[in-house]
């Protein structure tokens, strides 16, 4: 027989890891959200790619508290919203 007592086991490490999956799960469809929908307002709704940008920063926005995102959840979306903005100028300069 082993020492093991039912109930009696630290899990601190199992419920870090747990906890660590969920934030990466939430960040990672947040982010999939945000990355889709600006594409798909701009090629499947034929919204202009300035508007879209604004629909989709507002989008990130809103749903920050829903997937309890923090401040790194806000650089990223500024990060996003600034490569998206000069890919969109850059593609507008060269039509």
């Amino acid at each position: 027989m082993s020492d093991y007592v039912h109930g009696k086991m630290s899990i601190v490490g199992q419920d870090k890891t747990f906890k660590g999956f969920v934030k990466i799960s939430a960040f990672a469809t947040a982010f999939f959200i945000v990355v889709l929908l600006m594409p798909i307002l701009v090629f499947a709704a034929n919204v202009s790619w300035p508007l879209a940008l604004i629909i989709t920063f507002i989008v990130g926005i809103v749903i920050s508290p829903a997937f309890k995102l923090g401040g790194g959840w806000y650089a990223t979306l500024f990060g996003l919203a600034i490569l998206a903005g000069v890919i969109g100028m850059f593609f507008s300069a060269i039509t």
